[in-house]
């Protein structure tokens, strides 16, 4: 929903909120994302960056999370992504994220997402 609603918007730039709350370790969501999770949103936000009217413009702004000892591999691979670092960090909580159940979107959540996708033209 968010890529193709950002493509139709076509901005000349993009500011990115860039939280951690969303990670796995944090003590007050803990929504079970991985850094992994954050590299590959990254990445969609710079494809978009480049093929819109931004040419490449995005700025990401950390501004939370709240696990001292997760938030930092979840930004590292931020940065790594906009740099394009091939040769990365190890986050060696990755496999004990990845083996948490529940990660997949439920029935119900994939609803409201298409049900939006689908009200808004993006589907």
């Amino acid at each position: 929903v968010v890529i193709p609603s950002l493509k139709n918007f076509n901005p000349d730039f993009i500011l990115v909120s860039s939280g951690f709350d969303a990670s796995y370790a944090d003590p007050l969501s803990a929504m079970m994302l991985s850094s992994d999770d954050f590299r590959y949103m990254t990445k969609k936000l710079k494809e978009v960056a480049d093929e819109t009217s931004c040419q490449g413009k995005i700025l990401f702004a950390h501004e939370g999370g709240y696990s001292d000892i997760y938030v930092p591999f979840c930004g590292i691979a931020v940065i790594e992504e906009l740099l394009e670092v091939d040769d990365r960090v190890e986050d060696p909580f990755l496999s004990e994220v990845n083996s948490w159940g529940g990660q997949d979107a439920q029935p119900h959540q994939k609803d409201v997402v298409d049900k939006v996708a689908t009200t808004h033209g993006l589907a």
